[in-house]
């Protein structure tokens, strides 16, 4: 794929080139790049488990439900100062590459077995530090092809984001001839990646035990709804299941539960996965034994909550009273736009107040300290809403920040591309990714060094485009490659 900055346009064409001592990477390309035209959304609904790699078909109740407008390809004008390309995006000459730096990850193979979200979010961590990642998908492809805005190229946005970087590959796993190959790809892997219910990769022949007896140094990741054990471990999970079985969609200040609007336990339990998987790798360095590493949904959301939305559960016999924390960083309204403000410390409470005139509030014993602020927010919200409400917004976030307050503008979608730190730090570039055209992507917000891994990559909307020469690589027979891809050489 070819990757660059941004904003600005070009048309030179770059291959991504394997450095010495590499693994051959996904192929690249740059075909010219048709109109995005008109978008589809599809349901947004997430799965924790992969059965449908199991029957190789994709599910059809996520139903196209409206057009959108066309996006444009050119970013706002206020973002046409950046540069025309990332410098990890420039043609290299050979001594370029001979000095270019290692990827954290370089040399480390992965099979990706996953589906939807969590597994995906995972891999492409792995991805974007350099880990050589094979995405594995049913010959229909998989349920994040559907989950999203829809491309010319039939992919979604969220395929588009959490496969790039990767070799994509389509095998039919309850198949002779896909078994054979997946088994020959785990000969050469480090890691293998599933999110399988419990019972389900057993059934598939990927029994753990078996397959370290098999493959000793060989790490196996698995992400499930509920875990190994009873009484839900055979139930199948999506991220709003365990958003509410998590308690994270209950509000006590409202009257029903909601849930949020993102994936976020699908998304913290990958991050979770990832940064399992990375120490396996790393006690795999100083004793060679590969390990299972297994992460529930349920359990990382409620780990992640823990701190904030479980607070009380900490202690055996807790007070009941504490901050409401939705209540404390409500956003407030200024004149022209909405903004968050975090005042913990009582340097940033006394910066808040002379920021907005409310200093009589240093002098109210409710507002002496921290814990009196947090359980009296109510008095200060109806001292200082009204002060807020007639300073523009731009003004007072310049005498917040000049105060050391904790403040910042609530943005939109569309004020993403031109936010001055994002273009200042060059985390989102442009690729081209087939006939889906050009997509807007995030780097690795990880940074190693100074160096920021990830850019340029992009992903292929068509089914298995690496399968022939992933396959052929990894010594497969070439009658097992014609039974899965349906060609001969």
């Amino acid at each position: 794929m070819c990757g660059r900055s941004l904003v600005g346009s070009f048309t030179a064409s770059m291959s991504w080139k394997t450095a010495p001592g590499m693994r051959p990477s996904a192929k690249a390309s740059t075909p010219d790049r048709p109109s995005l035209g008109r978008y589809q959304v599809a349901s947004t609904k997430t799965a924790s488990d992969s059965d449908s790699a199991a029957s190789g078909e994709i599910r059809t109740s996520f139903a196209l439900i409206a057009r959108l407008p066309a996006w444009h390809h050119a970013a706002p004008a206020s973002c046409r100062h950046l540069p025309t390309r990332p410098p990890s995006a420039q043609p290299a000459d050979d001594a370029t590459r001979a000095r270019r730096k290692p990827m954290i990850l370089e040399g480390v193979r992965i099979i990706d077995l996953t589906t939807v979200v969590a597994g995906p979010i995972a891999s492409l961590v792995f991805a974007q530090q350099g880990a050589d990642v094979v995405k594995v998908e049913p010959p229909g492809g998989d349920l994040i092809r559907r989950l999203g805005f829809i491309a010319h190229d039939g992919a979604s946005s969220t395929h588009h984001v959490l496969n790039r970087g990767k070799k994509l590959i389509s095998l039919d796993l309850t198949s002779d001839a896909g078994r054979r190959a997946l088994a020959r790809l785990l000969e050469d892997a480090d890691v293998l990646l599933h999110n399988y219910r419990p019972g389900v990769a057993e059934r598939m022949g990927l029994d753990s035990a078996e397959l370290r007896r098999r493959h000793p140094g060989l790490i196996i990741g698995e992400v499930t709804g509920f875990g190994p054990e009873a009484p839900l471990k055979s139930v199948r999970a999506y991220d709003p299941v365990i958003q509410a079985e998590s308690g994270l969609a209950h509000r006590p200040e409202r009257d029903e539960p909601e849930l949020y609007p993102q994936y976020i336990c699908d998304k913290v339990s990958g991050l979770y996965l990832a940064q399992a998987v990375t120490a396996a790798l790393v006690a795999k360095g100083r004793d060679g034994k590969g390990r299972r590493v297994e992460v529930s949904m349920l359990e990382a959301a409620t780990a992640f909550s823990w701190m904030d939305v479980h607070m009380p559960l900490t202690f055996a016999d807790p007070a009941r009273v504490g901050p409401n924390i939705a209540k404390v960083y409500r956003p407030w309204k200024a004149n022209g736009g909405w903004f968050v403000v975090v005042m913990l410390s009582e340097k940033e409470f006394a910066g808040w107040c002379e920021a907005v005139g409310a200093t009589e509030l240093l002098d109210d014993e409710r507002c002496a300290d921290m814990a009196g602020r947090f359980l009296n927010w109510d008095v200060i919200r109806e001292t200082c809403a009204p002060r807020v409400a007639e300073i523009g917004i731009d003004t007072l976030l310049a005498r917040l920040r000049e105060k050391g307050v904790p403040a910042g503008r609530v943005n939109t979608s569309d004020d993403m591309l031109a936010h001055p730190q994002l273009v200042a730090s060059g985390l989102i570039y442009e690729a081209e990714a087939g006939a889906a055209g050009t997509v807007r992507l995030p780097g690795s917000p990880a940074r190693f060094d100074g160096d920021r891994p990830g850019l340029g990559a992009a992903a292929e909307g068509a089914i298995g485009p690496d399968t022939r020469a992933v396959l052929k690589a990894a010594g497969v027979s070439a009658d097992d490659i014609a039974a899965i891809t349906g060609e001969t050489e």
